[in-house]
């Protein structure tokens, strides 16, 4: 008999948090690896610190709630003895959320200044979707997208994970590229209210494709292919397509009785399609900025793409830190540095983020502040620039886990265009949001 990542999970299961034990079998958690016994801890200075490998860094164990009960009941079926199907289980996101500010458009020599409404409500992201493990070995995830404008809504992921061997898994069908630190988690499970400007300016959304994934003794590597064709159903396979390579490694590191969590990557991304596709999944091409009306005459066409990051998490906080790089018809790059830390562990968490992308090309940066946030969901006002700097500071009260909370905020964005026709713009809104996931 051979044993998978899951059969490990079972028998690691009374070691485990209870919970964090669903959240593997949810796939909300890799299972690649165990949790194995506490090591004595060296004496002398390294006693302070000891990095440990090879074991998985599970986060602290919620509260018990009498929502548990209610959220439990998303999984309508679960049993490890059937051959066939383990476990299926409905999943699903709402995210409503609210902004209210303005961008000024500096005046400078003739050009006045100019005001723009950044007020407005609106259901940012609507998912329906559900999650089976089958054969001991395989995860299937479907997920239907149903906000946003009419041309984004379809399916938003619709892929299988076979674990072929211990060390190498198989992910086929639609799904994001492993591209950028916020691109690698769970929409539903980001502290931010958004994705920065700069990843939802380069890094592809959902395509069709297949990905390799193998876990080395000491790195990771993931090795796909995609279609370049961005459709909000499936998409044809029939264009030149992008590759995708990714390496990463994790430490788990032991601080006292605590343990942190650093995962490293790098990512590479090439379009083949460049130039005679939008793997980007926007539409830009046509309409006007509103700072000083300038047109985007094509969408942006970028061959080569870089990414280089770090994911740190802990007991109490977190820190992620992305460095873009975007070279094609234009050349775009930018750092996103963001940091969380638990106010009342559990329930009030802070949250901050700074974000900065240049380019040296007319209108090459372009940013939705406030209410939009995502170029691929809405048709809001769009600013352009040639230099981007964004604040954000902000809390999110927790009212049951990662799994429904309110989120309070305000951001100031700075879009220089120095490059263009000197619209420089200014923006300051608050932000609030409820969301709900399952």
């Amino acid at each position: 008999m051979r044993f998978s990542p899951l059969h490990f999970l079972l028998l690691a299961a009374p070691f485990a948090y209870a919970n964090e034990a669903l959240d593997v079998l949810e796939g909300k958690i890799d299972a690649n690896s165990i949790i194995l016994p506490p090591r004595e801890i060296p004496e002398g200075e390294e006693a302070e610190q000891e990095r440990v490998e090879n074991i998985i860094y599970l986060p602290p164990e919620w509260a018990p709630s009498p929502l548990d009960a209610v959220w439990s009941r998303s999984v309508l079926y679960d049993n490890s003895a059937n051959p066939f199907i383990q476990q299926f289980a409905v999943a699903g996101q709402y995210d409503f959320s609210a902004s209210f500010g303005k961008a000024e458009t500096i005046p400078s020599g003739a050009i006045p200044a100019r005001n723009t409404d950044l007020d407005g409500t609106r259901s940012r992201r609507a998912r329906l979707g559900a999650r089976i493990l089958a054969f001991n070995n395989t995860e299937i995830e479907a997920m239907g997208e149903f906000a946003g404008d009419t041309q984004y809504r379809g399916v938003e992921r619709l892929k299988a994970y076979t674990q072929v061997s211990e060390t190498t898994g198989v992910t086929l069908g639609k799904f994001r590229p492993n591209f950028g630190t916020e691109s690698r988690i769970e929409p539903s499970l980001s502290p931010y209210p958004y994705r920065g400007t700069l990843t939802n300016m380069v890094a592809p959304p959902a395509a069709l494709g297949v990905s390799i994934h193998h876990a080395g003794e000491t790195l990771d590597y993931d090795i796909g292919w995609f279609s370049s064709d961005f459709d909000p159903d499936f998409g044809s396979m029939d264009r030149d397509g992008m590759f995708n390579l990714s390496v990463s490694r994790t430490f788990v590191e032991r601080t006292g009785d605590t343990l942190a969590r650093t995962k490293w990557h790098v990512d590479y991304l090439h379009n083949f399609d460049a130039g005679r596709s939008n793997p980007q999944g926007y539409d830009l091409a046509g309409r006007r900025s509103a700072n000083g009306n300038q047109l985007i005459v094509q969408n942006p066409a970028y061959r080569h793409l870089f990414s280089v990051g770090v994911k740190m998490d802990s007991d109490s906080s977190s820190f992620s830190g992305d460095f873009q790089f975007a070279k094609g018809d234009s050349t775009v790059w930018g750092l996103t540095l963001g940091a969380t830390h638990w106010l009342i562990p559990g329930t009030l968490n802070l949250v901050g983020r700074y974000q900065y992308a240049g380019t040296d090309d007319p209108r090459g940066i372009v940013a939705a502040p406030g209410n939009s946030g995502d170029l691929r969901y809405d048709a809001s006002p769009f600013f352009a620039g040639d230099e981007y700097h964004s604040f954000y500071l902000g809390t999110n009260l927790h009212l049951y886990k990662d799994s429904l909370l309110i989120r309070n905020g305000v951001e100031y964005m700075i879009l220089n265009d120095e490059v263009g026709n000197s619209f420089n713009t200014e923006a300051f809104t608050w932000q609030t949001g409820a969301q709900l996931s399952f």
